[in-house]
C-alpha cells in the first residue's frame, strides 16, 4: 500500500475510533470527560504512525464529527479544546531540551486551553452568578488533570513504542 493510501485509511479509522470512544461518554455520563481525553490517544497514534499533518487531520475530523453527531457537546468541546489538541502541543513542548522549561511550557499551554474551556462555558453554556469561586476549583482540578493526563500520555506512548514500533524495525 502506498504512503498516501495508508495515511488516508489509517486517519479515517483513527477518526472513527475517536468518535466511538467519545460516544461512550454519551452512553455513560460519568465517563464524559474521560472519553474526551481517551479519544486523544487516536491523535497520538496518528502522530507516531503517520505525521503531524495526519494527526491534525484526525484531530479536526474527530472534533467536527463529535460536535456534529454527539448529543453531549461538552465531550466534543473538551476534546476540541483540550483532549485532542494537547497531545500535539505536548510533542512540541517536549522538544525543548531543558526539562523544567519543557514542563513549564506544557503547564502554560494546559492553562491556556483550560481558560478557553472556562470562557466557552461561561459565555456559551452556563451563566453562573459566582464564576470566580467556581473557576478557582476548575483551575485546581484542571491542573491536577493536566499532570495526570500528561503522565498517562507519556506512559502510553512509551508502552506503544515498546510493543509496536520496536517490532517493525
Amino acid at each position: 500500500m502506498n504512503r498516501r493510501s495508508k495515511t488516508i485509511a489509517l486517519s479515517g479509522v483513527l477518526s472513527a475510533a475517536a468518535v466511538i470512544i467519545m460516544s461512550f461518554g454519551n452512553i455513560i455520563s460519568a465517563l464524559s470527560m474521560s472519553a474526551a481525553f481517551a479519544a486523544g490517544f487516536a491523535v497520538v497514534v496518528a502522530m507516531i504512525e503517520l505525521d503531524l499533518s495526519a494527526a491534525l487531520g484526525v484531530y479536526a475530523v474527530s472534533g467536527v464529527l463529535a460536535f456534529t453527531l454527539l448529543p453531549d457537546k461538552n465531550i466534543a468541546i473538551t476534546f476540541i479544546f483540550y483532549g485532542g489538541i494537547y497531545p500535539i502541543l505536548k510533542s512540541f513542548c517536549e522538544r525543548i531540551k531543558n526539562k523544567i522549561l519543557s514542563w513549564v511550557m506544557k503547564w502554560i499551554v494546559s492553562n491556556i486551553l483550560l481558560t478557553v474551556i472556562i470562557w466557552l462555558g461561561r459565555y456559551f453554556v452556563v451563566a453562573g452568578d459566582d464564576p470566580l469561586g467556581f473557576e478557582i476549583w476548575i483551575y485546581l482540578l484542571g491542573n491536577f488533570i493536566f499532570f495526570a493526563f500528561d503522565l498517562a500520555l507519556t506512559m502510553i506512548i512509551t508502552k506503544y513504542y515498546i510493543l509496536f514500533r520496536n517490532r517493525k524495525k
